[in-house]
C-alpha cells in the first residue's frame, strides 16, 4: 500500500513541477496562477511523507 502511496505521490510531484517550473506547463495553467499544479506538488509530498510512514510501520 505504501508504494501505491508513493507511486501516486511521484506522479503528483512531477506534474506540480511540470506545471509551475516549465514554459509549457505555465502556458497550459495560466488562468488560475498555476494552483492546479502548485497544489498538485503539495499533495504529491504529503503522500511521499505517509508512504514512508506506511512503508516504516508495515516492515516492523
Amino acid at each position: 500500500m505504501g508504494f501505491v502511496f508513493f507511486l501516486a505521490g511521484l506522479v503528483g510531484l512531477a506534474f506540480g513541477m511540470w506545471g509551475m517550473y516549465t514554459d509549457a506547463g505555465r502556458v497550459r495553467f495560466d488562468e488560475m496562477d498555476g494552483l492546479y499544479p502548485m497544489f498538485s506538488a503539495l499533495a504529491g509530498g504529503v503522500l511521499i511523507i505517509i508512504s514512508i510512514v506506511v512503508i516504516y510501520y508495515r516492515s516492523r
